[in-house]
């Protein structure tokens, strides 16, 4: 992750990522705060690096919302796509279904 010596978020990084994103879906500022449940300014504030930081909760609405890992916007990583989830067993025989229900003997 890009941090500067503090070990702080590089906003910058975050800001140019998201803005590029952003146009790459073909969405105006409006409409990825409506998406998001985000109020316009703050997220033109991000898009600009004057953000302090960002919450995690945000940044999860941010990332699913222009179909692109939270990663990528942190600059964990070059590549924008999301990782695909890997079906998780509870136990040996049930798998946890997208839906977050239990499929017993699969």
């Amino acid at each position: 992750m890009d941090t500067d010596a503090e070990g702080r978020l590089d906003m910058q990084v975050l800001a140019d990522r998201l803005r590029t994103a952003r146009i790459q879906a073909g969405l105006t500022q409006t409409d990825l705060a409506l998406r998001c449940g985000l109020n316009l300014p703050n997220l033109n504030a991000l898009e600009r690096g004057k953000g302090a930081g960002v919450r995690g909760e945000t940044l999860v609405r941010l990332a699913l919302s222009l179909s692109v890992s939270s990663d990528y916007l942190l600059g964990l990583t070059d590549d924008p796509r999301p990782r695909r989830r890997r079906p998780r067993s509870d136990d040996e025989g049930s798998e946890l279904l997208p839906t977050g229900e239990v499929l017993v003997g699969a």
